[in-house]
């Protein structure tokens, strides 16, 4: 029995109930503040509300806060209690199962972002005597992508929930700890003790350093974490929220693996960034980015052999935004099949501009990037075949570039996808190769028509052995298999001839031309092309 405020919002803390009766008014405070507080959100156990008032609004107050039941003192008896105890926890159990699959994450079975901000605007909508500062933190994986790229789904859920529960431990005491989506995390630390915040991410930071294991594999992933205080970093849930996420990215750019806190003067770039997922879909809907077109030539000849697509986002307030950034925001913010319907539609239509009007090569193909979530994605194939159907694009013209993880289900498991796209007629494409994959095996069971190699490998071909060997072995497995080769990233004219004698035919790069805008590539294409470097 608590016979105060403060003393049932210790025993909230504390748990271990099997119900809960709390009189609506108590020092002042009332029991809809009690039911709303982060430790009635764990509690675990329905809340009867007992007033002396018979009053409908404060019932359904009550009762939307999350309460069980309410009762007027009026009208109790002991059957009337015994009753509504027993009801109560029937009807909780009952209710229990739907309201967690509404407030929690179905993988990691954390709070969701629902209760996050709910519990948020509470704590923030509280009388001004009763607040006191607390710290937001935003969690996100390094390199988590690749686990499900390379090991699956299922892989992935589980190394997600091993990463759920080394963050609950770290937190420990502190109730609220959500998961966003994807690898996102964000925990509340109930403290103004900023010397505990740094020791809690410290902490957090040293036990993912550890390999979590799932069946057989060990997998490395670290985490980066931004962090904003209240009230010094804003005064609103999504302001906090979005303020930590802003630090966090700083904690990305600095070279992950760290932790970074949110200030108004010095996180400014990433700060004018937040809310760039919403600009984003916005921008793809109002057909706002552009394409630009790099050509990829014969390297003996000089005449241009395809153009690889590459999507542009220049922002009207933020100036051009890098593909490394928007394209994984598309991603981890579910718009990337927009993105990619938009610009495999963009560009087939260019293609077939550039075709009627006489300026193409019969056997000059069209290369588009495609991102690693389609090669699991079932509506992927339907909307390629449908943009196919209806532009009357040429599908043996088209190429889709996967990297080559996307393409593996497992060690012995290829994707089902490379076989319906080559049904279609289209060419696939492995994008970066010698990045990805550790079994080259996977080469002889997926019927792809090329591989590019990955510009980290050319980049030292002048001057490292090792990167010479890999090269040379790179080009001479294509060839061995039947498959065209294209080196990306070539530069240098030292470059150009190393993969001209060693029988490479085909590169792209800035020796010879960058991403061009459509009317630039519209009179490169009109030209002769020569056979030295067309742009520098």
């Amino acid at each position: 029995m608590a016979g105060s405020y403060a003393d049932g919002l210790a025993a909230l803390r504390r748990g271990s109930f099997d119900i809960c009766l709390l009189d609506y008014e108590l020092d002042g405070h009332t029991g809809l503040e009690l039911i709303r507080s982060p430790a009635a959100v764990a509690l675990g156990a329905p809340i009867v509300v007992l007033t002396a008032h018979d009053d409908y609004e404060i019932d359904l107050a009550v009762m939307e806060a999350g309460a069980a039941e309410f009762l007027p003192k009026g009208e109790l008896n002991a059957t009337l209690l015994e009753r509504t105890i027993r009801y109560s926890m029937q009807h909780y159990e009952s209710q229990r199962k739907f309201t967690y699959l509404a407030r929690h994450d179905q993988v990691t079975g954390l709070f969701n972002r629902t209760v996050l901000l709910e519990r948020l605007t509470y704590m923030l909508e509280r009388p001004r005597g009763d607040r006191s500062p607390f710290a937001v933190l935003y969690f996100d994986l390094d390199g988590f992508k690749s686990i499900n790229d390379s090991l699956g789904h299922g892989v992935g859920d589980e190394a997600l929930n091993t990463s759920a529960n080394r963050l609950k431990t770290q937190c420990g005491d502190h109730p609220l700890l959500a998961r966003l989506g994807g690898d996102e995390f964000v925990a509340v630390l109930d403290t103004d003790d900023e010397q505990a915040v740094r020791d809690l991410v410290e902490s957090v930071l040293d036990a993912f350093r550890k390999p979590i294991v799932v069946g057989e594999h060990d997998i490395f992933v670290t985490i980066s974490i931004g962090v904003a205080m209240y009230p010094a970093s804003g005064t609103d849930a999504d302001t906090l929220i979005n303020n930590a996420d802003a630090a966090m990215y700083l904690a990305k750019q600095g070279g992950r693996d760290t932790a970074h806190w949110f200030d108004n003067e010095q996180d400014g770039r990433p700060h004018a960034r937040v809310g760039l997922e919403n600009e984003l879909r916005a921008a793809i809907e109002a057909n706002e980015l552009h394409l630009v077109y790099q050509p990829q030539f014969d390297l003996g000849t000089g005449r241009v052999i395809g153009l690889e697509a590459l999507a542009r986002w220049n922002h009207p307030r933020l100036g051009p935004i890098p593909p490394e950034e928007f394209v994984p925001l598309a991603e981890s913010r579910g718009c990337i099949r927009a993105l990619t319907r938009w610009a495999l539609s963009n560009a087939c239509q260019q293609y077939l501009s550039w075709r009627d009007a006489g300026v193409l090569d019969a056997d000059v193909v069209l290369a588009v990037n495609v991102s690693s979530q389609h090669a699991r994605d079932e509506d992927f194939l339907p909307m390629v075949q449908q943009i196919i159907e209806s532009l009357a694009m040429p599908a043996a013209l088209l190429e889709l570039e996967f990297t080559e993880n996307a393409l593996m289900l497992g060690p012995n498991d290829t994707n089902p996808l490379v076989e319906q796209l080559k049904d279609l007629g289209v060419q696939v494409v492995i994008d970066d190769f010698g990045k990805g994959y550790s079994s080259l095996s996977y080469l002889t069971r997926l019927p792809v028509d090329s591989l590019k190699i990955d510009l980290s490998f050319l980049q030292g071909v002048t001057e490292n052995n090792r990167d010479r060997a890999m090269a040379r072995a790179i080009i001479a497995l294509g060839a061995s298999l039947g498959l065209r080769v294209v080196a990306e990233g070539v530069e240098t004219d030292d470059q150009r001839q190393f993969l001209v004698e060693n029988k490479c035919s085909f590169g792209q790069g800035f020796f010879y031309a960058p991403g061009l805008p459509v009317a630039d590539c519209t009179r490169l294409l009109q030209q002769s092309a020569p056979k030295r470097a067309l742009y520098h």
